[in-house]
C-alpha cells in the first residue's frame, strides 16, 4: 500500500523572515506506519517556487497512492482543502488531521467541504492513521476510536480516541521525506524535535487543550537524545524543540540539557518556546540552557497589563517577564516576545503600554499578535458572546497576526493599524545597539537588517516626494500580510 502525507503549504506571515521548518507531525505518522505500508513526507511549504499544486499532481502519478493524507492549521484549511479537490479528482480518498479538522470536525462534516474528504482523524494521529491503514483494504472503519470517515451518504463519528501513552510511540522517518533543502532558522539547516506534549495551563486563547486535554507528557530522555542525533545525521545544525510547555517541569529541562552535553550534542543551535516563569523562577535555568546550545527562546509573556491577563487566565507574577528576558539576555540567548494584544478592554494607550514594556525590556524579536477566536477555544465563544468576533468564519485570517475581533474602544482596522504601527517602530538604532541576534547570527542580521533599511529608505524617499503616505503603506502590508516587519 502508498501512502503520501502533505503538510499545507502556507506559513505564517512574516514566520519564514526568520524559519520555515518541517512539519513533525506527518513525520511522526510516517515512523509509526512505515512497517505496514509505504510512505512518503512532502513538505510543500519547503517548495522554492509556490507551485504545490503541480508537485501534488507529479507526486500523485509518480507514486499512485492508495490514501493521501494532509496536515492542516485553521489559516492553512483553504489550501489544505483545495488539495483534497486536486486529490479527489483522481479517485483517491483523502483523510484530513491536524488542529482545525479535529476543532471542526462537526462543521467541516455537515459542510459541502466533506465531498472532497473521506476521513478526519481528530487529536493526535499516529495510532489512529495505523490502524486506518489497516482497515483501508476491507473498508471497515466504524471500530477506529478518533476516526470521522463517509459512508457514502454521511459522516460518523467514531468514539474519541484516550490521549496516547507517548513511550510506546515509535520515532518519526525522515527517510520518508522528499523535500529536505530550504528548511532553515536563522540561515542554519534546521529539524523539529518534540521531547513532550501538552500543558496543565488553562489560557482560554490556547487551542492545545482542545487537542490533549490538559496533559502533560514526556518522552523518555534517551529517546530525545536519540531523536536529535538523528535529526543532525539527516544534516540537521540547529533543532527546534516544539514541545508545548518546555518549562512545565524545569528540573527535566535542566536534566535534558545535560544529557544533550553528555552526549557531545551541545554544538547544535537549539530554539523552544517557554513560559516566563519556566524561566524566571529557576535560578540557572537560562545559564544551563546557554551552556547546551540554547541560542533562541521564544517567551509566552502574553501581556504586561493585569487586567488582561486575569481576562486570559494567565496567572504569572508581574516580574517574571523581566526576569526572564534579563536571564536569557545575559546568557546570549536571543528572546522573542510573544504579546496577545485586543482585549474587549483596550484602548490605543493600552497597545503602547505592551510595546513599551517590551521595549524597556529589550526584547529582541517582539510577536504582537491579535487576540484571535480560535475554533475550540473558551475565547472564542466568549468574544462572540460580546458582539466582539468581525469575522467568525473566514479561517484563512486565522493566523493570530490579522485582526478579527474588535475591542469596545477600537474596531478591527484601527486595532491592526495600531498593532502594524508598533511593529514598524520596533526597530530603530537602539535595537541595532542592544540585539543579540546581531552577536549569535552576524551573516543573517547583516543580510536582514539590510533588508529592513533598504525597505525603510524607499518608503521614506516616497513619503518626502509626497508619491505615498503611511495609509499607502498600510494597505500595502495588509494586502501582503505583512504585520510583525513592517516599516512605514
Amino acid at each position: 500500500m502508498e501512502i503520501l502525507l502533505f503538510s499545507s503549504p502556507t506559513v505564517q506571515p512574516d514566520f519564514d523572515l526568520i524559519a520555515r521548518v518541517p512539519n513533525l507531525g506527518i513525520a511522526s505518522i510516517a515512523g509509526c506506519i512505515n512497517d505496514i505500508c509505504s510512505v512518503h513526507v512532502a513538505d510543500v511549504h519547503g517548495l522554492k517556487k509556490k507551485d504545490h499544486l503541480a508537485y501534488l499532481e507529479r507526486s500523485i502519478k509518480k507514486y499512485q497512492p492508495d490514501l493521501v493524507g494532509l496536515s492542516c492549521m485553521s489559516f492553512q484549511y483553504s489550501d489544505a482543502l483545495e488539495m483534497a479537490k486536486r486529490v479527489r479528482q483522481h479517485g483517491i480518498p483523502t483523510v484530513m488531521g491536524g488542529y482545525h479538522p479535529t476543532l471542526t470536525y462537526r462543521e467541516i462534516a455537515d459542510s459541502p467541504d466533506s465531498q472532497y474528504i473521506n476521513f478526519i482523524i481528530r487529536g493526535e494521529g499516529e495510532a489512529t492513521f495505523r490502524e486506518l491503514v489497516r482497515a483501508l483494504p476491507e473498508g471497515k472503519f466504524d471500530h477506529i476510536r478518533g476516526l470521522s470517515h463517509h459512508n457514502g451518504t454521511c459522516f460518523i463519528h467514531n468514539p474519541p480516541r484516550p490521549i496516547l501513552d507517548v513511550t510506546r510511540l515509535r520515532l518519526p522517518d525522515r527517510n520518508a521525506r522528499l523535500i529536505n533543502k530550504r528548511f532553515n532558522i536563522f540561515g542554519k539547516a534546521v529539524d523539529v524535535v518534540e521531547t513532550s506534549r501538552g500543558c496543565l495551563h488553562g489560557c482560554k486563547f490556547c487551542s492545545i487543550n482542545c487537542m490533549y486535554g490538559r496533559t502533560y507528557r514526556t518522552f523518555a530522555l534517551p529517546r530525545v537524545i536519540e531523536d536529535i542525533s538523528r535529526a543532525v545525521s539527516h544534516g540537521a545544525r540547529s533543532v527546534l524543540f516544539v514541545d508545548d510547555n518546555i518549562t512545565q517541569e524545569p528540573k527535566r529541562l535542566m536534566a535534558l540539557c545535560d544529557a544533550i552535553i553528555e552526549h557531545g550534542l551541545d554544538h547544535i543551535h537549539y530554539h523552544t518556546q517557554a513560559s516566563t516563569r519556566g524561566i524566571a523562577q529557576v535560578p540557572g535555568m537560562a545559564r544551563k540552557m546557554a551552556d547546551a546550545g540554547f541560542k533562541f527562546v521564544f517567551l509566552g509573556i502574553e501581556n504586561t497589563i493585569g487586567r488582561n491577563m486575569d481576562f486570559f487566565d494567565k496567572r504569572s507574577r508581574g516580574d517574571e517577564a523581566e526576569i526572564a528576558v534579563d536571564s536569557l539576555r545575559d546568557n546570549h540567548i536571543i528572546v522573542s516576545g510573544g504579546l496577545v494584544l485586543g482585549t474587549p478592554d483596550d484602548t490605543k494607550e493600552d497597545l503602547w503600554s505592551n510595546f513599551r514594556a517590551v521595549k524597556d525590556m529589550k526584547v529582541d524579536i517582539p510577536i504582537f499578535n491579535v487576540t484571535t477566536p480560535y475554533p475550540g477555544t473558551r475565547l472564542r465563544q466568549e468574544m462572540l458572546d460580546l458582539g466582539l468576533v468581525t469575522n467568525p468564519d473566514d479561517f484563512t485570517r486565522y493566523d493570530g497576526l490579522t485582526a478579527n475581533i474588535r475591542t469596545r474602544h477600537m474596531d478591527s482596522r484601527q486595532l491592526q493599524l495600531e498593532i502594524w504601527r508598533m511593529a514598524s517602530r520596533f526597530y530603530d538604532i537602539e535595537w541595532m545597539k542592544y540585539n543579540t541576534i546581531r552577536r549569535t547570527y552576524p551573516l543573517w542580521f547583516a543580510k536582514r537588517t539590510a533588508r529592513i533599511y533598504a525597505r525603510y529608505t524607499r518608503r521614506k524617499l516616497l513619503r518626502w516626494g509626497k508619491l505615498r503616505d503611511s495609509d499607502d503603506f498600510f494597505e500595502e502590508d495588509l494586502r501582503n500580510r505583512s504585520y510583525n516587519m513592517s516599516v512605514c
